[in-house]
């Protein structure tokens, strides 16, 4: 009987250590989803549709670098906790008898944002280019 509570309440650890693993990463995914506090999601759709002048690229620009900012500093956060979890033991096993590998979840987040940052720094790029393109053509008016 001992040792079958034992057995319980090594399931309960492992029940609560795994969902706090999964709450962690929801929360921070979700987080994800949000815009920069200087443009919100229906300001940046309205100046995507209508931007003109260059002060708009300039601002699309500067929100697009924000951003890349934000999602590299987030890859970079992952990173250091997959390595971190890289060297911890397996405590996890699933049904199978195989160890739960959550190292490369964080992994998988770390470079899924570095390619959301590097992609948000190509469509800065692009902005600031037209704001080069914009002045260029108001210079030969």
């Amino acid at each position: 009987m001992k040792n079958n509570n034992r057995h319980n309440v090594g399931r309960l650890v492992t029940f609560a250590v795994v969902s706090l693993v999964l709450l962690s990463c929801a929360l921070v995914v979700g987080a994800g989803a949000e815009t920069s506090p200087g443009l919100s999601k229906k300001e940046l759709k309205t100046l995507l549709a209508s931007a003109n002048t260059p002060a708009d690229h300039q601002r699309l620009a500067a929100y697009y670098r924000d951003k890349a900012q934000r999602l590299t500093e987030k890859a970079q956060k992952f990173s250091v906790q997959a390595d971190q979890l890289a060297t911890q033991p397996a405590t996890i096993e699933s049904k199978q008898g195989i160890s739960c590998n959550c190292a490369s979840h964080y992994r998988y987040f770390s470079k899924l944002y570095a390619r959301e940052a590097k992609d948000s720094e190509m469509l800065a790029a692009r902005h600031e280019q037209l704001t080069q393109g914009d002045q260029g053509k108001a210079a030969q008016k």
